[in-house]
């Protein structure tokens, strides 16, 4: 907004007019000790008068200016929370962005477009914490490309390499607190998501998420390797083997 005030101007201003006001006051008051003789009559009710006029007329500029100064601050106030309104939509705009572009990645990479033509692939990891400190929720999202229209079906194998009693160690599917059970499957044309609980042995200090994905009708197996703490803050990367 253009203003030529500002509060701490109208501040500035109202402190020398007070203090313009206190100076009046003392030289009337230096004025009549000083006077060795006592003054003309006329005279000095004449000054009185003139000192009385200067100084409502400061009183009544110095009330201005606080009045001024009061709603320049209501103005301040007002930009202050439409700037912090603006940064809100903001976050929220460019968040809504990062989720369209994520969905525009997914879509794109089933289809194929942009050169790329891969198969069965790991998506997505997310690695969320339970009441427990020792157990963890995954959810995996695996993709296929749309061009290849057919089922493709597998498992998935889960290790997890950490350090235990200061030495590298590496847990397996049956080491997590899975018992005997079988080992996460798949089956799907285009994408499945795989959900499940991990739990870590007391002492042990994940460093990493390795995830094998084994199809039935494929050569080779596809890996791919997670830092765990980058799973933790919602920044993973994959690593490909």
């Amino acid at each position: 907004m253009g203003f030529g005030f500002t509060p701490r101007k109208g501040f500035f201003e109202a402190v020398v007019l007070t203090a313009a006001i206190g100076g009046v006051l003392l030289f009337v008051t230096w004025q009549i000790a000083s006077t060795p003789v006592a003054p003309d009559t006329r005279q000095l009710q004449s000054d009185i008068e003139f000192l009385s006029h200067e100084l409502d007329a400061l009183q009544a500029r110095l009330a201005r200016i606080q009045a001024r100064n009061a709603v320049l601050e209501r103005e301040t106030d007002v930009l202050r929370q439409a700037t912090r309104m603006l940064r809100d939509q903001e976050s929220v705009r460019q968040a809504d962005l990062n989720r369209l572009q994520s969905e525009l990645d997914f879509f794109r990479r089933l289809a194929g477009t942009g050169g790329a033509q891969e198969g069965l692939d790991v998506y997505d990891v997310e690695l969320r914490p339970t009441g427990s400190d020792r157990v963890y929720q995954f959810v995996v999202t695996l993709t296929q490309n749309i061009r290849r229209a057919a089922v493709v079906s597998g498992q998935v194998a889960i290790e997890i390499e950490g350090v235990r009693n200061d030495r590298p160690d590496t847990l397996g599917w049956r080491d997590l607190g899975n018992g005997e059970a079988a080992l996460p499957a798949f089956r799907f044309k285009y994408f499945q998501q795989l959900e499940g609980y991990l739990t870590l042995p007391d002492g042990f200090e994940p460093t990493r998420l390795v995830l094998t994905l084994d199809a039935r009708d494929r050569r080779s197996a596809v890996q791919r390797g997670y830092d765990w703490k980058a799973l933790l803050d919602k920044r993973a990367a994959p690593l490909v083997e």
